[in-house]
C-alpha cells in the first residue's frame, strides 16, 4: 500500500514550483482545501499538491483565480461534466430573432422565460438592469444600451435570452465534442489515477478557455458582418 505524502506548506511549495505566498493566498481565495493541523504545523498531501499543480496550469493558460475558484468548487461538489463547464444537458430549442417588421419577426414565437430574478428586478426595482448585471455584467450593459435607445426594459431582457437560448445551443451541439478531444479521450486511455483525475480538471478548463475563445472570435466576425455602413 503507497504511504500518503506529507508535506509541510514550505515543502508543498517547493513541490509544486510556487511559493509559500501563493499557497496561502490560494488557501484564502477557497481554492485550495484546510492542510491537516497537527500541534501549531499544518501538513498538506498529495491532493493539495495536484491541485496546487491544477491551479497553476489554469492560471498559465490566462484563467482568473475567481474562474478558476468557480470551476474547482463546481468539481469538488461533484457536479457534472456539464454543470462544471457551464454547458446544458439537455438542448435548447433553437429560437429565431430577427428585426421588427421582417417575416421571421411576423411568426408567433413565445417570448423566452425570463429569469426569476430578472422578474423580480423588472418587478420590484427601481434598476432592473442592476440585478441583471450581477450575473450577466456584459449583457446588463447590453440590455441599458437597448433600453437607451428606445426599447422597454422587458423586450431588451428578452432579446437578450434569446440569445442566450441560441448560445446554449451552440454549445449544446459542439461542447461534448471538443471537450472529448481536447481532455477526455486522454483520460480514458490513461490509468484513471488521482493525478490523471487532476490533469482532466485542468484540460477541461483549459479546453472551455480555448474553446470561448475561439467561438467569440468567431461571433465577433459574424457580428462584423452586419454592422457594415451602407453604401453611401
Amino acid at each position: 500500500m503507497a504511504v500518503e505524502s506529507e508535506y509541510t506548506i514550505d515543502e508543498l511549495a517547493r513541490a509544486a514550483d510556487t511559493t509559500v505566498r501563493s499557497v496561502r493566498v490560494y488557501h484564502e481565495r477557497g481554492l485550495l482545501p484546510s492542510p491537516d493541523v497537527r500541534g501549531r504545523i499544518g501538513y498538506y498531501g498529495s491532493d493539495h499538491l495536484n491541485r496546487l499543480q491544477t491551479i497553476s496550469r489554469l492560471l498559465s493558460r490566462g484563467m482568473k483565480l475567481n474562474g478558476i475558484r468557480e470551476l474547482l468548487e463546481a468539481w469538488d461538489r461533484g457536479d457534472g461534466l456539464a454543470e462544471v463547464l457551464g454547458v446544458n444537458d439537455q438542448p435548447s430549442e433553437p429560437t429565431t430573432v430577427a428585426a421588427p417588421g421582417s417575416p421571421h419577426a411576423q411568426r408567433n414565437h413565445a417570448p423566452p422565460e425570463l429569469p426569476e430574478y430578472v422578474q423580480q428586478a423588472l418587478a420590484a426595482s427601481a434598476d432592473p438592469h442592476e440585478a441583471y448585471r450581477v450575473t450577466n455584467p456584459r449583457c446588463g450593459d447590453l440590455t441599458t444600451r437597448l433600453v437607451d435607445a428606445g426599447i422597454t426594459a422587458r423586450d431588451a431582457f428578452e432579446l437578450i435570452e434569446r440569445l442566450r437560448a441560441d448560445c446554449n445551443q451552440i454549445a449544446d451541439q459542439y461542447a461534448t465534442q471538443l471537450f472529448y478531444f481536447l481532455a477526455g479521450q486522454a483520460y480514458e486511455q490513461s490509468g484513471r489515477t488521482p493525478k490523471d483525475r487532476a490533469k482532466l480538471e485542468s484540460e477541461l478548463a483549459i479546453a472551455r478557455l480555448i474553446a470561448t475563445r475561439a467561438t467569440s472570435e468567431l461571433i465577433d466576425q459574424a457580428f462584423a458582418r452586419h454592422s457594415e455602413l451602407p453604401p453611401s
